[in-house]
């Protein structure tokens, strides 16, 4: 198994939620950090944090506030970390959010190009800006995508399909970085108990509330956990808990048939409940 130590990590999303919690692991097993995400204050209080867990005085901890959704922006940040940090052995990307889940019907053109712009574009920004460095050191790229992106569901019409998006994306990466001998991992967890949750809530259908609660939700500390071990065997595919792997698998196995009529009848049943 794969050892951190000594080891410079990137993390975008690295303020809160599953990249906070990645990055608190990390450090106490030895490897540099640079927390990244928009939020100046936050991301401060968060590399602060990791003072409490790292190994050694000697391992860089480091904040760094982007817009992963602004090319731009990236490019220009990832200059200055590269000067500041040296190139990551792993890219951790971790950065999205669910601001807009809701009816198809009610979501406009700028709320879906936002949540494209931050969940599918951002990754993507982050990878072609920091590749060239990664190659020389064939690093390791890790995208968290969600179990959203396996599986449809009522009320993600937008956040559903950036997150399918970044399976596409990781299934076509990896066939082209292997050769580099750069690894690459894509995460599908089922909802997790982030921050992001409060926005989704001000919109989310009760029908979409009722289908999510199938797969459960897990910590953020679970989620890291599994998470860096998977980094560390270098799994490609990494369904965090047991519940979502089952329904992944039954899934596959039926072409879908077994979970859509399930979620079809959890959605009749809660649409009845409401009178509707």
């Amino acid at each position: 198994m794969k050892s951190f130590e000594g080891r410079m990590i990137y993390i975008t999303g690295g303020s809160s939620g599953i990249g906070l919690e990645m990055g608190r692991i990390f450090a106490a097993e030895g490897a540099g950090l640079l927390l990244l995400a928009r939020k100046a204050e936050k991301l401060d209080n968060a590399a602060r944090s990791m003072e409490k867990v790292r190994r050694s005085r000697e391992q860089k901890i480091g904040a760094l506030s982007v817009d992963v959704s602004d090319i731009a922006d990236v490019e220009q940040k990832m200059g200055i970390a590269l000067k500041q940090y040296g190139p990551p052995d792993v890219l951790v990307c971790s950065a999205g959010i669910n601001k807009w889940a809701d009816r198809f019907e009610n979501i406009t053109y700028a709320m879906f190009d936002e949540v494209i712009k931050t969940n599918l574009y951002g990754p993507r920004n982050m990878i072609h800006t920091l590749m060239p460095a990664m190659k020389e050191r064939r690093g390791h790229i890790v995208i968290l995508s969600s179990a959203a992106g396996l599986f449809g569901m009522f009320g993600y019409t937008a956040y559903g399909t950036s997150k399918a998006g970044l399976i596409g994306f990781a299934d076509s990466l990896r066939y082209e970085i292997r050769p580099m001998g750069m690894k690459l991992t894509i995460v599908c967890p089922p909802e997790v108990d982030t921050p992001m949750n409060i926005d989704e809530a001000k919109t989310l259908p009760e029908e979409g509330r009722a289908v999510k609660s199938l797969a459960g939700m897990l910590t953020p500390e679970f989620a890291a956990r599994a998470i860096v071990k998977a980094i560390a065997r270098e799994q490609y595919l990494c369904i965090p808990d047991f519940q979502t792997r089952f329904l992944y698998l039954l899934h596959r196995l039926t072409n879908g048939i077994a979970t859509r009529m399930t979620s079809d009848a959890v959605i009749k049943m809660t649409q009845r409940k409401m009178g509707k």
